[in-house]
């Protein structure tokens, strides 16, 4: 009687491993159902969406990566909305992948980044997920990275990951992006945040946001100092 058993479970395994495989065509296609389902396999973490993802893996490596982090409430989805934007004018197709933190209590997340870029929901040349860390450390989300080559494989050019904001140990973008951009801003304390998060080892690009604050300037001149001190110390 544990002959049948095991035979169908076999079959099943089987139909969802050809279900994964069905959405490739899809996703190099650029449709944006099978893009969406093919990320909700990567955050499912499911045994039999392996090879789909492995051939993914195997198309992507065309787009370029931009990593964007600092502190919350430094205005980093500000830059990704500013940044997409301008990637469209150039006639240029954007992925973002923008993650949030999820509650220690129930698990949930509020994903509240698409609802500061609505106005880019729109436009076919843009495709937002939001991702829940899910208790995952240094950023970033469990699948992040998977999400990435999905839309690196459906032919987007440039790709935007914001973290969920720097912490000590919140450097894993830099794993996953060609360019990183740390955003400052003034009155966050971000110059001993910088410090010991490590960021002025990751940082491609510094940005100093909320510039027509008073106290823009020194934060600037702070941030400065510490590269020049970074410079000196290599």
């Amino acid at each position: 009687m544990s002959a049948p058993k095991k035979k169908k479970t076999i079959q099943k395994t089987a139909e969802k491993t050809g279900l994964g495989m069905d959405l490739l065509d899809g996703v190099r296609k650029g449709n944006v159902r099978a893009i969406a389902r093919m990320i909700s396999l990567a955050e499912a973490a499911k045994p039999e969406s392996r090879p789909a993802l492995a051939e993914i893996f195997r198309n992507a490596g065309n787009a370029h990566v931009i990593g964007i982090t600092g502190v919350p409430g430094s205005g980093k989805s500000t830059l990704v909305r500013g940044l997409a934007k301008a990637i469209r004018a150039s006639g240029r197709r954007v992925g973002i992948v923008a993650i949030d933190p999820s509650s220690p209590f129930s698990g949930g997340a509020i994903l509240g980044d698409r609802v500061r870029m609505t106005e880019l929901t729109g436009d076919d040349g843009v495709f937002i997920r939001s991702m829940a860390t899910r208790g995952a450390l240094g950023g970033l989300a469990r699948s992040s990275l998977e999400a990435v080559d999905v839309l690196d494989a459906a032919g987007f050019d440039l790709i935007l990951i914001e973290t969920v904001g720097v912490g000590q140990d919140e450097v894993d973008v830099v794993q996953a992006a060609h360019t990183v951009v740390v955003i400052s801003a003034p009155g966050l304390g971000d110059e001993i945040q910088a410090i010991k998060a490590g960021i002025l080892e990751i940082a491609d690009i510094h940005v100093v946001s909320k510039c027509d604050r008073s106290d823009a300037n020194a934060t600037i001149t702070d941030l400065k100092g510490m590269l020049t001190l970074g410079v000196r110390a290599m």
